[in-house]
């Protein structure tokens, strides 16, 4: 088995674990019993358990930004459509990879100083701001510093994602359409509004 296969089986094996335990219980001793190899051998990986999560994370944010850059592509930056549908990619990609979501966004259980970690966090933050500036260029939100429009939209995306992971958007009364894909086009418009 190459050294490289080796790490990603890890990796998998990791977010298999944290489905099957949780995070708070997942080992490293589990993780590599679900491999088939020794405790010691997730130690060329990775120093520690916190180590394989940050790998995991870094992971994330890679896939999160290729999977919103795949969602802009073509997408007109006019009137927000290219931020709509990158909160789009952002709440489908937590639906669809929800481990690896929530160890993205567990910092007591990373090391969150480490280079990789925070570069793959710029970038996905240097991604949100690219979007916003390509929509603020034509006239969308122009009047609301980036910073904050960015700020503010990813708030309110990530609270939609949690929401939806949780299951808490599907007990509303009768009548009410709590369709993310619906939501999402009201946050732009929100965004929109404050300008």
């Amino acid at each position: 088995m190459r050294h490289g296969d080796l790490r990603q089986r890890l990796l998998r094996a990791a977010e298999q674990e944290i489905m099957a335990n949780g995070l708070a219980r997942a080992s490293l001793r589990g993780i590599a019993r679900r491999v088939g190899v020794s405790h010691q051998a997730t130690a060329h990986h990775f120093e520690d358990r916190a180590g394989l999560f940050t790998a995991l994370a870094v992971e994330g944010f890679d896939l999160l930004v290729s999977r919103t850059r795949e969602a802009v592509a073509g997408v007109p930056a006019d009137r927000g459509q290219q931020v709509v549908a990158s909160a789009v990619a952002y709440v489908e990609f937590a639906a669809r990879q929800p481990t690896m979501f929530d160890v993205m966004f567990r910092p007591e259980l990373l090391h969150v100083d480490d280079p990789r970690l925070r570069a793959a966090r710029l970038a996905h933050r240097a991604l949100m701001l690219e979007l916003v500036h390509a929509a603020q260029e034509q006239g969308w939100g122009a009047s609301v510093p980036a910073e904050e429009l960015a700020t503010l939209g990813w708030a309110a995306v990530h609270g939609l994602a949690v929401l939806q992971r949780d299951a808490q958007l599907t007990v509303v009364p009768a009548g009410v359409d709590l369709d993310p894909a619906r939501l999402l086009a009201r946050v732009g418009q929100a965004l929109d509004a404050l300008a």
